[in-house]
């Protein structure tokens, strides 16, 4: 009962907050364009008047892509460019790095640098590497200020909304900082050894079926594993907030303990929301692959229908911020009650 209620009223306070959501959206779009607009830019001056112009408006080519970044192999923008972008495709082809924990290992490595050699490790910092460092910045923000005004039972401003998400973007930023090296030491140990341990069982076998279900295996393994890490950090984060913590250490301790003693109802929440986000790749994935991409004016609804899709995941980030807290805040309070009224049936001495 608590997850369905939990996600009603998380659902609720978001439906309060389309400003909020509306504005995330739009620091990301701002984010991304300094990624988009100079690969646009070259994109068009590389494709004016030649016979791949029109062809390519019609499908995108992989030999025709990897030609391009071939002949621009200098622009470091073309070189974060990865044509499988242009569609639902980054669900299917990004997966294995995703399983692999390649973006968590870089991050890791240059802020092992960066804070115990205190050096810039040159080779981490690519242009995408550092717009996802951006982007963890103001995750960070944006995590504190959604939070901190869910957990409120009173109306509230956009103004409120900004000063929250300064008030914990330090506090916020240190539980990410211990979240990234929960992460790291997860895939540099735990998912390097099932790799590893696969890679040796699997070395003599004729037939690729068996090592593909042991990977299939330890994806299903490592998706459970890294979304419960998530989870406890998300409870991490609620609990230094509405407890008014001030360690992130002790708040991190803290979310993991709620989230172990009470995991049915915080993993089926977070599974919950997990389905609908599918949804929502499902029925984009469907829509982009009947729209003819052939005129200016489909392409133009694409661009459109991505933007909504973009919108979709914002207002679901926000969910998952409303509903986790609520959550914390009814079991709380159904916790104090119990104890509440377990002090006063104590007959006195």
């Amino acid at each position: 009962m608590n997850i369905i209620s939990a996600f009603k009223l998380g659902l609720s306070r978001v439906s309060h907050t389309k400003r909020m959501v509306l504005f995330a959206w739009f620091v990301n779009v701002v984010i991304a364009m300094p990624l988009a607009l100079p690969v646009l830019s070259q994109l068009d001056g590389y494709l004016r008047n030649t016979v791949m112009d029109d062809k390519i408006l019609h499908r995108m080519d992989a030999s025709w892509a990897d030609s391009y970044r071939a002949d621009m192999e200098k622009s470091e923008f073309v070189r974060a460019l990865d044509y499988t972008a242009f569609g639902y495709a980054p669900f299917v082809n990004h997966f294995e790095m995703q399983m692999n924990g390649t973006f968590i290992k870089t991050l890791g490595g240059f802020l092992y640098d960066f804070f115990f050699r205190w050096e810039i490790n040159k080779a981490s910092t690519s242009l995408l590497f550092l717009l996802s460092l951006l982007y963890v910045c103001v995750n960070s923000f944006f995590s504190g200020a959604f939070i901190a005004v869910y957990s409120k039972e009173y109306p509230f401003s956009f103004t409120e909304f900004l000063s929250e998400g300064a008030r914990y973007f330090g506090k916020f930023f240190r539980i990410t900082l211990i979240a990234l090296l929960v992460y790291f030491l997860f895939f540099n140990v735990v998912v390097d050894w099932m790799n590893n341990s696969i890679a040796r069982a699997t070395q003599a076998g004729a037939s690729e079926t068996v090592p593909f279900a042991y990977y299939m295996i330890r994806n299903v393994v490592v998706l459970f594993l890294f979304s419960f890490l998530s989870m406890i950090f998300d409870y991490a984060r609620v609990r230094m907030v509405v407890d008014d913590r001030t360690s992130s250490l002790a708040a991190s301790v803290a979310g993991t303990k709620f989230a172990v003693t009470n995991a049915r109802s915080a993993y089926g929440l977070y599974l919950l929301l997990c389905l609908i986000g599918l949804v929502l790749i499902a029925l984009y994935a469907i829509i982009e692959n009947v729209i003819p991409q052939e005129s200016y004016w489909p392409i133009l609804f694409l661009f459109v229908l991505q933007q909504c899709y973009m919108l979709a995941r914002f207002g679901l980030k926000a969910a998952f911020y409303a509903c986790q807290t609520g959550l914390y805040q009814t079991i709380s309070f159904e916790r104090h009650l119990r104890n509440a009224g377990a002090s006063t049936s104590t007959p006195s001495a």
